[in-house]
């Protein structure tokens, strides 16, 4: 595990998803991060240097308006496929990498409005095959937008009503994507949901009956246990 070098690409506009992400990742591995808020944070030579695996964050940041740093990331993203680089994407980073690799028309705000809580998805076959879980479990979701096309030869590993495209993997070209939020536990998730009261009240979300909820399983560990072990 010493040889995995993983960059977290932190898109967060309060800088919270690297210590939510990092503690999940194993020990023996080397990882570093960058916090992505401008064209000049983010750098032009990235792609040079020699990381194996590239974690690319949530946001509160829409998908569907142009980032100062989306030209930047787009690219850095077709160049790390084309290197064999691993990545994967949460939520934001999950669309930020479709749209990157097949355009912009494969994204969009969520025809059912907002998804946020403690919400079921369904795992396919082959999800139950790769990770210790059941069909039906329950994860953090906090998000207006979603993709609608996945790349090609991808599986879907999870969905459910509101989102099709809750998890996939496409193993030619090394992509792990999930709409939902593996880094959260009950206490970290919860805190967010209270923080985010105005913003889910005013959607229609009883806060209080959320936060009385959680995650069926630690999801940082299935996920975050996986991903560093592509070679």
């Amino acid at each position: 595990m010493n040889s995995k070098k993983i960059l977290i690409l932190d898109y967060s506009t309060d800088r919270s998803e690297t210590s939510n992400i990092k503690r999940w990742l194993p020990l023996e591995s080397y990882v570093s991060s960058l916090f992505i808020d401008s064209e000049a944070s983010f750098p032009s030579d990235l792609i040079k240097d020699d990381f194996t695996h590239v974690i690319h964050t949530g946001s509160a940041l829409s998908i569907t308006e142009p980032a100062p740093f989306t030209d930047k990331a787009v690219k850095y993203i077709q160049d790390c496929r084309k290197k064999g680089i691993s990545q994967m994407g949460i939520c934001y980073g999950h669309q930020l990498v479709c749209r990157a690799l097949l355009g912009k028309h494969v994204v969009r705000a969520s025809p059912q409005g907002f998804e946020a809580g403690w919400c079921l998805v369904a795992f396919t076959r082959k999800a139950m095959d790769l990770f210790p879980v059941k069909e039906n479990e329950t994860v953090w979701q906090h998000h207006f937008d979603e993709v609608t096309q996945l790349p090609e030869g991808s599986e879907i590993l999870a969905t459910n009503p509101h989102t099709k495209f809750q998890s996939f993997i496409n193993w030619d070209q090394r992509l792990l994507g999930t709409q939902f939020h593996p880094e959260f536990d009950k206490e970290t998730g919860n805190k967010v949901f209270l923080e985010d009261r105005e913003l889910l009240e005013k959607n229609k979300y009883d806060v209080d009956a959320i936060i009385r909820k959680g995650p069926s399983l630690e999801w940082g560990r299935v996920f975050f246990d996986f991903f560093p072990t592509w070679d």
